[in-house]
Formats: C-alpha cells, sequence, structure tokens
C-alpha cells in the first residue's frame, strides 16, 4: 500500500494517525501542494485521484481510496 500525503493536510494527518493506530504500514508518497503550482495537478497524480486532493492510498495498482473517512474505515 502507499499512502499519498503532504505533512501540512490535516486530512491526511488524520489518516496518518488512523493507519498507525491500526497497526498498517503504508509507504508514504509525499505530494507537494505548493511546488511548481502544485504536484497535485500533474497528469500522473490526477490518474490516481480525479479530484487532485491529497491523501490518496493506493490498494493495489489502479485502485485506491480517495476520501479521508473512507481511508480510515
Amino acid at each position: 500500500m502507499r499512502l499519498h500525503t503532504y505533512f501540512r493536510s490535516s486530512a491526511a494527518w488524520r489518516v496518518r494517525i488512523a493507519i498507525a493506530l491500526k497497526n498498517v504500514t503504508a509507504e508514504p508518497v509525499f505530494v507537494d501542494l505548493l511546488r511548481g503550482g502544485g504536484e497535485q495537478f500533474r497528469l500522473e497524480y490526477r490518474a490516481k485521484n480525479p479530484v487532485g486532493l491529497v491523501p490518496t492510498l493506493e490498494v493495489e495498482a489502479g485502485r485506491g481510496l480517495i476520501q479521508s473517512l473512507a481511508i480510515i474505515e
């Protein structure tokens, strides 16, 4: 699993806490929301999350969850 996250995002922070409490390991992939106008708008990221927000939890290639509450549940 890979968690696309940003250190200042409160939604991503909640997801990271929930993942830690559930003893689940997810490889963090940091998406810089400021660099170059926002990495979340790049085509590679938009293919994972069409909304262009963080966090995104990639469960397997091509499949993932894009809402923080859905990830937490």
